[in-house]
C-alpha cells in the first residue's frame, strides 16, 4: 500500500494544479470579456447622448422659428373628435369578407 500512496498523492497534485491554472485562465478570460462588454456600452451610451444632443439642438431649431415667417396662420375654427361619436372605421359588405 506504501507504493501506491505516493504516485496517487503526485496525481492528486498535478490535477488539483491543473484545475487551478485553468480556474485561473477562466477568470482572466470573463474578466477581459467583461471589461470589453463595458467599453462596448460606453461606447453606445456616448453615442446615443450625441445624438440626443442633435436632436434637442433640432427641436430647439425648430421652436425657434417664427411660424408667421414662414406662411403658417392661426387656425380659424377647431373641431374635436366625439367621444361617443359614429365608428370611424368602415368595414366592406359581408359578401367581400
Amino acid at each position: 500500500m506504501p507504493n501506491k500512496i505516493i504516485p496517487i498523492l503526485g496525481f492528486s497534485c498535478v490535477a488539483v494544479f491543473t484545475a487551478y491554472l485553468a480556474l485561473v485562465i477562466a477568470a482572466i478570460f470573463f474578466a477581459t470579456w467583461e471589461t470589453q462588454l463595458s467599453a462596448a456600452s460606453a461606447d453606445a451610451e456616448s453615442r446615443i447622448a450625441a445624438l440626443e444632443t442633435d436632436y434637442y439642438d433640432a427641436i430647439a431649431t425648430v421652436n425657434d422659428t417664427n411660424v408667421a415667417s414662414a406662411g403658417f396662420t392661426r387656425p380659424q375654427h377647431v373641431d374635436y373628435v366625439a367621444e361617443n361619436g359614429k365608428p370611424t372605421v368602415t368595414f366592406a359588405p359581408k359578401a367581400t369578407r
